[in-house]
């Protein structure tokens, strides 16, 4: 993919000069334009514009808080349909042309975005999930004053335009795989997967359907004009022009582009309009584009600086040494918090520059954090009254993140690690910079926080290295003569290493059945839940295990002194209240303390045996235990945390607990924490503390913890916990300037620098990452809204061409969402009622899909009328969901029509129907299934490769496992894992029977279907969707039907986040086959029976692909791939003895 600057692009021979001086002037990020008697209509800066056909002065028509998008004229030119965010919810709204005040069309909580208008300009087409199944839309119509809003009779469908006379509809079924909605965008050029999307013209009522013919690439954006179909299509390069005659079904080339992409087209019915690279151009039949010179002059809010309150931004926290106060990385600024007095204090104030992962010094003087102020992130030291200028240390000259500075204890070293898999100490008095040990074999989708702990005298770093068995080592790192040594065993994982802060022992956590959760990338990592102890290693040959017997003895006044001397060592000094934070600052230099007793390490004695003598497991229960910290001398600190192995777990929610050497007991310190640290002194303890996840929370979900500081001592049983006013930390005082240019300027510096880090292949696929910075940097520099530096940065990333390569959020402003709420229902109008079609149930087995109208008691059935919603009477012209607002989770009165009279009962509505709708799908096909096969045919659906098919598959499959055979649907599949547990599962094979006394015969393996096995996937199916009927058919368990898949095998791992929150990906893990090929990315894995989901047989209640799927096992079954079970053997008589 090539970039060209401003708009002298392919078609600069038919560009003007005006519109050549008006291409070199600042750019503008114009987009999605449409077209109507002599005005174009597009969205700039977040708001929707006008402008005349001949160009000029725009007019701003909308000004709402939030992003307005999509304008779309009706046909007779004197209403514009546009999607806006007016009540923190995505939703269809009109507005006269010539400007005036916008009215709210749909009020359905589920993204409804405007496509179109029928023929008549009585009905606005809108598309929307509302009432999908899983991950498609569908189009709706609508009356522009709102009400019932109707599905057309279409299976799947995303956008598309009516025909002039609307008999028909040219449409795309399914989403682009490199869609852009100013939040969300997806960067995915040169795509050539089996989503490239494709256009239907499909007649209605008839439903007969005509595709327009397709090459591997997508046709985007269908618009009719003259009587011929035009549309977008890369089937020759970056996005061109084509058209399609009905009559003769030819494709013709309009308008070849070879330059950036085009993103959007539209007509009038005559004329085309579309953008490219943020301006505008019409285009007449048989002619060449024109660009269209726009003056978007006016206020502009978003850029303007101010101070801009960053509490919800927090980050990274860190505790200062006796917890009198915490740091915190917000917006690209390091702070301190005080924890009851004191001002909240900026110590960076750099706009422009992104500053992470703050640490306080143990003497209590300077903060330590990573800046990327002179273009690479370097480690940067400020005294903690932000007094004086940082000191730099410039850390490595290729792009790297660097993560988890650890000081040690003599505040002279600093310890990190970063994303190349590698381990450094930084001497802060030489500026040495030195690797420790060697990198980890395997960095995707594993913790990079390398478990890290110092000694007490500074001069031994113990680390956690990911080996090449895929279990961690602990390792010591010797400061003075730079040489490492593993202190574990590696036929157990060892991780989260904490010295004791008498120098005595090295403590960590231990595993001798976590070998298949390391695993991560194969599903078969979640079958298993490791369970861990905590250990301690005895630094010296002569030094006692810490739990030796005890005998009451008097000990020689010598022996009593030398034991307080030890105590003492191990306690931090510098202990001055506010951590000496009003005292000025002094230069770095070495403190001056009395250095402690020095760690005796006896490495020559560390021989494999003597490490397993050194070694002992301390009385603690073993569990799912995380995150070790040694406290005081002879005190230990853990989390006692379910998610840290279930990836089910619906957040995190850890225990946090202590252990004694003293008294030898565990008790615990505080709840539903998602981390602590220790403060260094070790007397308080730092909490993120999580509220309790609720049963309707997903896993991995839940609001940001809540922050507190707490003496680190156990909570008597039954005691309440501390009083937040005494404890928590305020960071709604955490406030920033903000300088939006500069701020958008380092953004786009850092997503450069995030691929060039991360990406996997480091040649980017031949991409000239410096050329096409340098391009598009004037754009960057002239984006006038957070959401129009999303469009710039899909646009640079375009040119990767791979998978997997999107990017989120952002500060857009946005306005306060009203929660919506829904009843779990079909609805339809009969006598100027609003009357329940079809009720969702939830099923059996589901405690996650509350179904509001069919709980116990209620008696609420397909048919009934809704005549009030509390109390307020509700009519056919009004749209159910309009006094549903902000009722999900709250009890309602709902009032039916009922055989003697109205009737009253209470519902509690639910916030989505999307589960609920996706569990009815299921088991609609499940009974299909049954009923088509007489009962002999499992039927098993897979959403994800993730936790969540994990858990399908072993619901509906072991379920079934009386039947003969499966069909295993995987249409829809969002990824996750290499679904290597499901192959394993269904390419069991018999290996014997058994016989019992009483019962039936069993077979070994007995949780099998040995019978055929038939997959079904579409275009929806991908990235772990490709893999498993990659694998399915790889290992040859039988055929594939449906479509060609998505195409997505180069995967993610974690990346940065974005200063302002938002967040953009880069591949960093590719796959290849045995063979040695890259293999299915950006093409899919093709079907060995390709099915079209045909509107006309969906509308007449068909499913073809998953019919196919059931005549090809039904077939099978007529000629068994697995012998019959042998005849019954004859009892053996033993010969007498």
């Amino acid at each position: 993919m090539r970039f060209a600057f401003i708009a002298a692009l392919a078609a600069a021979s038919a560009l003007t000069p005006v519109s050549r001086a008006t291409a070199e002037a600042a750019p503008h990020i114009l987009q999605q334009p449409a077209i109507s008697h002599g005005l174009i209509a597009f969205s700039y800066a977040g708001d929707i514009w006008t402008v005349p056909v001949g160009g000029g002065r725009a007019t701003r028509i909308t000004t709402g808080v939030g992003v307005e998008r999509s304008p779309i004229f009706s046909p007779d030119g004197a209403t514009l349909a546009f999607t806006g965010e007016y009540d923190g919810n995505i939703d269809v709204f009109t507005v006269p042309t010539a400007g005036g005040v916008p009215h709210r069309v749909t009020f359905h909580p589920a993204a409804d975005v405007a496509v179109g208008w029928t023929a008549d300009g009585k009905q606005i087409l809108f598309r929307s999930n509302r009432a999908a199944a899983s991950r498609y839309t569908q189009i709706f119509e609508v009356s522009p004053e709102g009400g019932l809003a109707r599905a057309l009779p279409l299976p799947m469908a995303y956008a598309g335009q009516m025909s002039p006379d609307g008999r028909k509809i040219a449409y795309n079924p399914m989403a682009p795989a490199f869609g852009f909605d100013f939040t969300n965008y997806v960067a995915w050029g040169n795509y050539r997967g089996g989503q490239a999307s494709t256009i239907h013209i499909t007649s209605l009522p008839g439903l007969d359907t005509v595709d327009v013919p397709h090459e591997a690439a997508a046709d985007l954006s269908p618009a009719w004009a003259d009587g011929k179909l035009y549309f977008l299509s890369a089937r020759g390069g970056p996005m061109s022009i084509y058209s399609y005659d009905p009559a003769t079904k030819a494709v013709a080339l309009v308008y070849a582009n070879s330059g950036a992409e085009i993103r959007s087209l539209s007509t009038d019915g005559h004329a085309l309009v579309f953008d490219r690279l943020g301006e505008l151009y019409t285009l007449e039949p048989g002619g060449a584009p024109r660009l269209v010179p726009v003056d978007v002059t006016g206020d502009m809010p978003d850029v303007r600086p101010r101070i801009r309150k960053v509490g919800d931004e927090v980050q990274n926290v860190g505790v200062s040494p006796t917890g009198l106060r915490a740091v915190v990385e917000a917006h690209g600024e390091i702070l301190t918090v005080p924890v009851k007095k004191g001002p909240v204090r900026n110590l960076t104030n750099t706009p422009g520059a992104m500053e992470r992962d703050p640490a306080w010094s143990p003497d209590g003087q300077w903060i330590a954090y990573f800046s990327d102020e002179t273009g690479l992130y370097e480690l940067q030291v400020i005294a903690q009254t932000g007094e004086g200028k940082a000191r730099r240390y410039p850390l490595a000259p290729e792009p790297a993140y660097y993560f988890h500075p650890l000081w040690s204890p003599d505040s002279k070293k600093i310890a990190f690690s970063d994303n190349h898999l590698r381990s450094f100490v930084l001497d802060l008095i030489t500026g040495k910079l030195t690797q420790v040990g060697e990198p980890d074999v395997w960095g995707g989708f594993t913790d990079q926080t390398h478990g890290m702990s110092w000694s007490p005298d500074s001069k031994w770093l113990a680390w956690t290295h990911y080996a090449s068995n895929h279990l961690h080592r602990v390792m010591l790192f010797s400061t003075e003569s730079g040489t490492s040594m593993a202190v574990t065993d590696p036929m157990g994982d060892a991780r989260s290493p904490a010295f004791d802060r008498n120098g005595k022992y090295l403590y960590f956590l231990g595993s001798n059945n976590a070998g298949m959760v390391q695993h991560q990338l194969d599903m078969s990592s979640d079958l298993y839940r490791p369970t861990r102890s905590v250990y301690a290693l005895a630094l010296a040959a002569q030094t006692a295990s810490p739990i030796a017997p005890e005998s009451d003895d008097e000990k020689s006044v010598a022996e009593a002194r030398e034991k307080a001397k030890d105590e003492a060592d191990a306690t931090p000094a510098g202990r001055a209240g506010e951590e000496k934070a009003e005292a000025k600052a002094k230069p770095h230099a070495p403190p001056t303390p009395t250095p402690p007793k020095a760690t005796a390490i006896d490495l020559a004695g560390l021989s494999p045996a003597a490490i397993t003598e050194r070694t002992v497991a301390l009385p603690i229960p073993a569990g799912p235990l995380d995150n070790l910290q040694a406290g005081k001398p002879g005190t230990l600190y853990f989390l006692s945390d379910p998610a840290a192995t279930d990836p089910n777990a619906r957040g995190p929610n850890g225990t946090l607990r202590r252990f004694s050497l003293a008294d030898r007991k565990v008790e615990t310190v505080a709840e539903h924490l998602a981390d602590y640290e220790i403060t260094a002194d070790g007397e308080k303890v730092l909490l993120a503390e999580v509220s309790p996840p609720g049963p309707d929370a997903a896993p991995g979900g839940g609001p940001p913890p809540h922050y507190s500081v707490v003496p680190a001592t156990p909570r008597p049983p039954g005691a309440p916990p501390p009083k937040a006013d005494d404890t928590a930390l305020d960071f709604g005082k955490l406030e920033v300037r903000v300088d939006p240019p500069a701020e958008w300027m380092q953004m786009y510096r850092e997503v450069w620098r995030i691929e060039r880090a991360y990406f996997y292949d480091p040649h980017f696929h031949g991409f000239d990452t410096v050329a096409a910075e340098q391009r598009l940097a004037p754009y960057a520099a002239a984006v006038q809204s957070r959401a129009d530096l999303n469009y710039v940065f899909q646009e640079m990333l375009t040119g990767f061409s791979v998978g997997h390569l999107r990017g989120s959020g952002g500060a857009i402003p946005a306005a306060d969402k009203v929660a919506g709420g829904l009843l779990g229902a079909d609805y339809e109008i009969r006598g100027g009622r609003w009357c329940l079609a079809k009720i969702y149930d939830g099923g059996a087995w589901s405690p996650d899909a509350r179904a509001p109208l069919a709980q116990p008691g209620l008696n609420i059935h397909a048919g009934d009328c809704i005549l009030a919603i509390n109390n307020q009477p509700l009519d056919g012209a009004t749209d159910i969901q309009q006094p549903l607002e902000g009722t999900a989770g709250k009890a309602i009165a709902l009032t039916l029509a009922g055989p003697a009279g109205p009737r009253t009962v209470t519902v509690v509505p639910v916030a989505s129907e999307a589960r609920l709708r996706n569990l009815d799908w299921i088991d609609g096909n499940r009974r299909k299934v049954d009923q088509m096969s007489g009962g002999r045919l499992a039927y098993v659906y897979l959403p994800d490769t993730g936790g969540g098919g994990f858990t399908s598959f072993n619901r509906y499959y072991f379920a079934q496992t009386d039947k003969q055979g499966v069909v295993v649907d995987e249409r829809f599949n969002g990824g996750g894992q290499m679904a290597d547990y499901i192959i394993e599962v269904l390419g069991r094979k018999l290996q014997s029977y058994w016989s019992p006394r009483y019962g039936a015969v069993e077979r070994t393996p007995s949780a099998s279907i040995l019978g055929p096995k038939v997959m079904i996937a579409n275009e929806a199916s991908g990235s772990g969707g490709d893999a498993l009927p990659w694998l399915f058919k790889h290992n040859q368990l039988g055929p594939l039907v449906g479509k060609r898949t998505w195409g997505g095998l180069v995967g993610i791992s974690e990346t940065p986040i974005l200063m302002d929150g938002g967040h953009v990906t880069s591949p960093d893990v590719a796959f290849f086959s045995p063979q040695g090929q890259w293999d299915v990315e950006n093409h899919g894995v093709d079907p060995d029976v390709p099915v079209e989901q045909d509107p006309k047989a969906v509308a007449a209640g068909h499913d073809p692909q998953l019919e196919a799927a059931v005549g090809l096992a039904m077939q099978k079954l007529g000629a068994p791939a697995t012998p019959p079970r042998p005849a019954y053997p004859i009892y053996p008589i033993k010969p007498a003895s």
